[in-house]
């Protein structure tokens, strides 16, 4: 695999990238909040080689932390059309996790021609917050991300004592995890720092949580689309990021959507720990 520039109104985005083989299908893989490429890469690992790898850092993140806004995710769901049109790819098989499903629903809606199926990994749907004021429920969410980002590391294994530190992998880390992550590390002007733009977050945070029209985005796929929820959530609470209820009621309401229910597994080691190979699987539609 190697990294390749692609144009986008305003600038360019890094694009992670492997050709098809033998005819077969590509896949656009989208990450999450504050995540990267590389956050796909157990699953990547678990995939038949010869698929085609389209994985995307999406604008302000990693690779992709200078270019410009904006950060709405309808832009970022054209862009991921500019991606498949720069490799010559007609169609693509699209998979989302986290906020990256919310863009792949998205991307469907808008460019469905494009689309082949959908893998949505723990994201698309409206997710489970606290009744009462939803500026929390944004802040609860992007404001440990933000304090990762506004941190220096002394070296790598600082780095990675953050990560395991989290709520959602202390129980749960393996050194193997750290290719997913080390790549979202860089230095600049002499800080060892994250390279995610916090503007960019806060947008995605804002629209999955707050806004009506994009929250609910997997209702509307029209495409046939696989949903993966696992049963604990971004700190390992029990509950999940997207409740099973919601989900189902919302295949029950698109005969395009199917829902598949994990135990035993959160929101992070769902892609980073031991559900990669189940997100592999549902992607080569084993």
């Amino acid at each position: 695999m190697r990294d390749v520039p692609v144009e986008v109104p305003g600038g360019q985005i890094n694009v992670w990238h492997r050709p098809a083989e033998n005819g077969r299908s590509t896949a656009l893989l989208v990450h999450g909040l504050t995540g990267t490429s590389r956050w796909w890469t157990r699953v990547i690992d678990r995939l038949p080689v010869e698929i085609g790898l389209i994985a995307v850092d999406a604008r302000g993140r990693g690779a992709s932390v200078a270019s410009p806004p904006p950060f709405d995710l309808e832009t970022l769901a054209d862009d991921m059309a500019r991606c498949l049109d720069h490799f010559g790819v007609g169609r693509a098989i699209a998979a989302g996790y986290s906020m990256g499903a919310w863009i792949v629903a998205i991307f469907a809606e808008r460019h469905p021609g494009r689309v082949e199926r959908l893998v949505l990994v723990d994201g698309g749907l409206p997710m489970a917050q606290d009744p009462g004021d939803h500026e929390q429920s944004i802040s609860a969410m992007v404001g440990p991300a933000l304090a990762r980002l506004e941190l220096d590391f002394a070296d790598e294994e600082a780095f990675f004592d953050c990560w395991r530190a989290h709520p959602a992998l202390q129980s749960h880390w393996d050194d193997s995890m750290k290719p997913a992550l080390i790549y979202e590390l860089a230095e600049s002007n002499g800080r060892l720092a994250v390279r995610v733009n916090p503007d960019a977050v806060r947008e995605g945070a804002r629209q999955i949580t707050l806004d009506p029209p994009t929250n609910p985005a997997a209702t509307r796929v029209p495409v046939p689309a696989h949903l993966i929820v696992v049963e604990r959530g971004t700190a390992d609470q029990e509950g999940g990021l997207i409740p099973l209820w919601v989900a189902e009621a919302a295949s029950a309401g698109n005969p395009s959507l199917t829902v598949q229910y994990l135990r035993g597994l959160n929101h992070y080691t769902l892609v980073l720990g031991d559900g990669a190979a189940t997100v592999a699987s549902a992607i080569a539609g084993r």
